[in-house]
């Protein structure tokens, strides 16, 4: 039985695949215990695993199925206590998935663990130090652009990013997976704010190293991304904030919500993210009334730091994302 199953999500990036996988083979070896590597095929690059990662166990779904249903596909195909993530756009040190496994081991009650993700373009750059969400809802990458010399220290965070990141296979049965229908963005944030709410927490780890090519797959500022933000934000709200918490804070939720889809209007000549909260909405009570009984109050982190993230992360995709 392998102690870690690695997790690859494969879409349309051959090379970035190839790279990918070839990192993680050779963390994979340097883990404690056997470690199995599983490819959920996105988008027409199995034979490509065939040839170059013949050990790789292979699931086709048949189409493309989304970031979050292929996640899925591969928990249910994993073997290991503990699966790591890992975006098909990424690539790790040597060392990143030991360092994770012994960072999770440390204590039963942590459900994930969070890499250190820097930008590919731009090494010296993080791209996140796991997530945090704000008392309006906003999620952003912790630390993004910042130097990578401000991120040495292994804390408590909001979660990991969906980019590398490490979950116990018992806390993810627990709170119910990933969930398929957020077709990609947030579903991380999601299962992180799940987790917290039925008593895991997550932690951070600087020694787990990865490189990645920040929206390499739809575009830092694409119409697709924008759109599914605004939606699976809606989304993330009605699954998981409690009534009190949507109370206190709609006034603020509608003012950076009406602020963004106006800057995004004015910058991008687009209103996706408006199609897409649009879209949200429309799923809002049914969501509310699935989630009643498993929602709990989970702290988050002040309104004003939020937009002051949610400014800096913009700025650093823009300048460091493909």
């Amino acid at each position: 039985m392998p102690a870690l199953s690695i997790l690859v999500v494969a879409y349309r990036q051959r090379e970035a695949l190839i790279e990918c996988l070839e990192s993680v083979v050779t963390a994979g070896d340097r883990t404690p215990g056997e470690a199995e590597l599983i490819v959920v095929d996105n988008g027409g690059l199995a034979g490509i695993v065939r040839s170059r990662f013949p050990q790789a166990r292979l699931v086709e779904p048949g189409s493309n199925i989304g970031f979050a249903g292929a996640v899925q596909r591969g928990i249910a195909a994993a073997a290991g206590d503990w699966v790591a993530l890992v975006n098909d756009d990424a690539r790790l040190e040597p060392d990143a998935l030991a360092a994770l496994i012994a960072a999770g081991e440390s204590d039963a009650r942590i459900g994930s663990v969070a890499a250190q993700v820097r930008f590919e373009a731009d090494p010296g750059r993080l791209n996140s130090a796991g997530i945090e969400v704000d008392s309006l809802g906003v999620a952003t990458e912790r630390l993004a652009g910042s130097p990578v010399g401000e991120a040495w220290q292994a804390i408590e965070v909001f979660g990991p990013s969906g980019a590398c990141a490490l979950y116990r296979v018992a806390m993810l049965e627990q709170i119910g997976g990933f969930d398929e229908r957020f077709f990609a963005y947030l579903e991380d944030v999601d299962v992180a704010w799940r987790a917290r709410a039925a008593g895991w927490t997550s932690v951070y780890e600087p020694r787990a190293v990865a490189y990645h090519r920040a929206s390499s797959s739809s575009g830092a500022g694409s119409s697709l991304k924008y759109e599914l933000v605004g939606r699976n934000r809606v989304w993330l709200l009605a699954r998981n904030a409690t009534t009190r918490q949507l109370v206190r804070a709609l006034p603020g939720i509608v003012a950076y919500d009406l602020a963004y889809i106006a800057y995004v209007a004015l910058t991008d000549r687009t209103l996706a993210p408006l199609r897409g909260r649009l879209a949200g909405l429309r799923a809002w009570r049914g969501l509310r009334a699935e989630t009643a009984l498993r929602r709990h109050k989970v702290e988050l982190g002040s309104a004003l730091r939020g937009w002051r993230a949610a400014l800096t992360q913009h700025r650093a995709y823009r300048r460091f994302a493909a």
